[in-house]
């Protein structure tokens, strides 16, 4: 964009446009700024260069500007465009003779474009308020506004793709249509299968889905014998709207005397696909959201866990796990390993939660041990909440415990049909497609077939939320009613099968799952004990019994004195390694070799037990007992979260966050965001891009991390203030790290109850590798085999991705941290149903 010191000068700049690549430029140049100083002729001739300059960006302008964006091609690039930018951008490349910089910046910045009306109402904002406005206030606003410019984003839902038994190709012919009442109308096809096809009606009519049509081909008959003396008959599906007239979706219907009609479709399509092109909006849709969710699942914090109903009671019987919330399935296994989640997931807390309109709570839970035995102790809010005295007194005492946890519960419904999951692409494309599309083994269908709940845990808690409770006031005198929160120990517990998700693999070497005990030190302090929970040659990951003040970049000493018993070859005492990852209940650590000098008796040592014992050891991404047991339960997860996910993308320097997902249902975020948009399923993320958030928080933090790190926590406080016009008005935003201190927290909660809603929410920022395009190879190779350019573009998208966010909603959670009354609870919660049901005010 030209910079404001060549603002004077825009009409110079217009004039010498076109003749930029022409003999006659610098004739003319020096003709129109003789009168100006050699540094000015200096600028302009270089800015008109820069705009010159041949452009490969692609155009898309989904989400960014009112009118309705389409396809449009130019030399191979296809760029998503409305009718204003399309006239901007053929006007340009008629003035530069070619796709140029300066015609990307013109098209950019269109007078219907989200961020150029948003840019003029803050220098609107900033005329009403006069001149007063320091140059350094100035700067900074300018900033902003530059940052916010993105408040629409493309919000994509996961699972939300369809698969075809056939080809369609994009192909125009004209059609005779004859309807019930014998009434003619002619039409043209859009596109056509063996089985359906697409057309326009020139006319707006209305038609029934049912409703039956014949359809005599005209177009066709001119070239081909078809000897078909009666139309072909077919069934409206659905109807569409278009420019002056309507779209029908055509189901065909058998016909007993066809005369080889359907043979000949068949051959025709075939025959031409390459001619007419394939219709790839479903297949290039399926690898865009699939694209997506690949850099979603294999992050996610959330545990999924699968609940069979059998007899009228709830049992979990398989849980999802990744690297990031593996941790919290060990967290509920007693001293024999045995998981006590059959005994937290009631019937009744079950039925509780599903009666509630977030069908949601919180889960706070602790563990006593006593005699070598654990027992586990846990309570839902809403449990809580029947009693002040009783309140105070769980999180009074189990606050003070270093197995003090809080979950997000959700509980949504699921259905072993949703198991299966067929490709996009058409059955007939090849055979092979036909087996990848089979539907789950026998074995798998039997696992499942009683699956009808997911109970989904975020774990929630934090050093710095841990110390809230723990203000909490504790009456020693009430402890003994804690047993009504307890858990009988029994003597054996339904076992719950763990399924990983599947993904590229992007560590050097495989991982095994192994426990030994294992000393944890730094020449310097003592000691701490912790357990192996796996190893490869270079590494370790390990849990210490306690927290531990260590921070990535420390270097410590590990001694492992089980591992030594069976080892006389390799010392296994004060072996150095160096931490590269601290959980944040500072328990869990990953360590990795430091070998200087390539004789580390730690990678030795385990270099040999893996050669010698490979057969015997768990992979840490292990085969679960039931292979096909992950992508099952992947695909009934898909369409059955509802957490909110966000994605930043890398573009040269900059970071933008610009795409959202959501699952089968909206989460209170999604409806939140969606009141101040002006279209149906836009977001309007502004109130997240406070103050740059983007670049100056997330993307600083992303740049710390490595893809294989525990993801960064930050929390985000909403204050939503009623009967306001604008987003600016009606929401302001606070983040942790604007309000360091709990006093600050506390304050703003307490004036957001006050004065209107608060909603609070924790996200998970989390570093991503590679795009998995393994997982949509053979649908991104069908997309490049008639349509290169458009694999090349979600390549290119995918590949700059570089974070993934999952944000929960924790409003109940922190106004029970910071002890707001119970009353002010549920009649917040009332309140925010209320508003989030309401008709959006964009």
């Amino acid at each position: 964009m030209t910079t404001s010191d060549l603002a004077e000068h825009l009409g110079v700049i217009e004039r010498l446009k076109p003749l930029i690549n022409t003999p006659d430029f610098d004739q003319v140049f020096k003709l129109l700024t003789e009168e100006l100083p050699k540094s000015k002729q200096f600028l302009i001739k270089m800015e008109l260069k820069r705009l010159g300059q041949p452009c490969s960006y692609y155009i898309d302008l989904r989400g960014r500007v009112d009118g309705e964006v389409r396809p449009y091609e130019f030399n191979g690039q296809t760029h998503y465009m409305d009718d204003v930018a399309i006239r901007t951008f053929e006007k340009g490349i008629k003035q530069y003779s070619r796709y140029t910089v300066g015609v990307f910046e013109d098209v950019s910045n269109t007078s219907n474009n989200h961020r150029v009306r948003y840019q003029q109402e803050q220098a609107q904002r900033k005329q009403n308020r006069g001149p007063a406005v320091s140059p350094l206030l100035a700067t900074d606003e300018e900033e902003e506004t530059e940052q916010t410019e993105q408040k629409t984003v493309q919000l994509i839902k996961f699972a939300e793709y369809q698969s075809r038994a056939e080809e369609r190709m994009n192909f125009s012919i004209d059609i005779e249509l004859v309807l019930d009442n014998q009434d003619r109308l002619f039409a043209t096809t859009s596109d056509l299968s063996v089985s359906g096809c697409k057309i326009k009606v020139q006319r707006e009519l209305i038609f029934q889905p049912g409703q039956k049509v014949a359809i005599f081909f005209r177009g066709l008959e001119q070239e081909f014998a078809l000897g078909l003396t009666e139309g072909i008959p077919y069934q409206v599906i659905e109807q569409e709207p278009a420019d002056k007239g309507v779209y029908l979706r055509l189901k065909r219907l058998p016909l007993e005397h066809e005369k080889g009609f359907t043979d000949f479709l068949q051959n025709f399509i075939h025959g031409n696909k390459r001619r007419y092109k394939v219709n790839l909006d479903n297949t290039y849709q399926a690898v865009y959201v699939k694209g997506y969710e690949q850099f979603f699942l294999p992050r996610m914090t959330t545990l999924p866990v699968f609940l069979a109903v059998n007899d009228g009671k709830a049992t979990p019987l398989c849980a999802l796990t990744t690297e990031n919330n593996r941790s919290v399935l060990h967290y509920f296994q007693d001293e024999q390993r045995q998981n006590v989640l059959s005994q937290l997931l009631s019937a009744r807390r079950l039925k509780q939660c599903l009666s509630s309109a977030e069908q949601s709570t919180v889960l706070y839970t602790f563990t006593h041990a006593a005699k070598g035995r654990l027992f586990f102790y846990s309570a839902t809010a809403d449990e809580l909440a029947q009693s002040a005295a009783l309140r105070q007194v769980f999180i009074g005492f189990g606050s003070q415990k270093p197995s003090w946890r809080v979950f997000h519960l959700h509980i949504s419904r699921t259905n072993p049909a949703h198991a299966h999951s067929k490709l996009s692409l058409p059955s007939s494309a090849s055979q092979e497609i036909q087996k990848l599309n089979q539907p789950p083994s026998p074995l798998i269908a039997n696992f499942i077939k009683e699956l009808r709940y997911v109970a989904s845990l975020t774990e929630l808690n934090t050093t710095e939320s841990t110390a809230q409770y723990q203000r909490t006031a504790l009456d020693q005198s009430l402890l003994n009613q804690l047993k009504i929160f307890g858990h009988a120990k029994l003597d054996s517990l339904p076992a719950i099968e763990a399924a990983a998700v599947h993904y590229v693999n992007l560590r050097s070497e495989s991982r095994f799952l192994y426990r030994t005990d294992v000393l944890v030190g730094d020449g310097e302090m003592a000691d701490v004990r912790g357990f192996t929970r796996d190893f490869s040659s270079k590494g370790l990951q390990i849990e210490c019994v306690e927290p531990v003040d260590f921070e990535r970049g420390d270097q410590v000493e590990i001694t492992l004195p089980q591992m030594q018993k069976i080892t006389n070859k390799h010392k296994l005492t004060q072996l150095p390694y160096e931490v590269m990852a601290v959980s944040k209940n500072k328990l869990i650590m990953n360590l990795r070799i430091i070998d200087k000098t390539n004789d580390h008796q730690g990678k030795q040592f385990f270099q040999q037990l893996i050669a010698n014992n490979r057969s015997k050891l768990t992979m840490a991404e292990e085969t679960p007992k039931f292979p096909g047991l992950g992508p099952a339960l992947r695909n009934m997860y898909l369409k059955a979260l509802n957490c909110f996910v966000f994605y930043i993308h890398r573009q040269g320097i900059r970071y933008h966050m610009d795409v959202v997902a959501q699952g089968a249902t909206p989460s209170t975020l999604h409806r939140l965001l969606q009141r101040f948009t002006p279209a149906d399923g836009e977001l309007n993320l502004q109130p997240l891009l406070k103050n740059n958030a983007t670049n100056l928080q997330f993307a600083n933090q992303l740049k710390k991390m490595k893809r294989q790190e525990l993801p960064f926590r930050y929390e985000v406080y909403l204050r939503y203030l009623p009967e306001q016009g604008t987003t600016e008005q009606s929401l302001l935003t606070e983040f942790d790290f604007d309000l360091p201190t709990a006093n600050q927290r506390k304050l703003f909660i307490e004036e957001s109850l006050q004065q209107g809603l608060l909603f609070a929410y924790r996200i998970f920022l989390s570093r991503t590798g590679r795009p998995d395009t393994e997982h949509i190879a053979k649908e991104l190779g069908y997309v490049s085999t008639y349509a290169i350019h458009k694999a090349k573009v979600l390549e290119e998208e995918l590949w700059s991705v570089v974070g993934v966010g999952e944000v929960q909603d924790i409003t109940e959670e922190v106004m029970t941290r910071y002890q707001v009354p119970t009353e002010l609870v549920e009649k917040q919660r009332q309140q925010r149903q209320l508003l989030l049901a309401s008709k959006p005010v964009g």
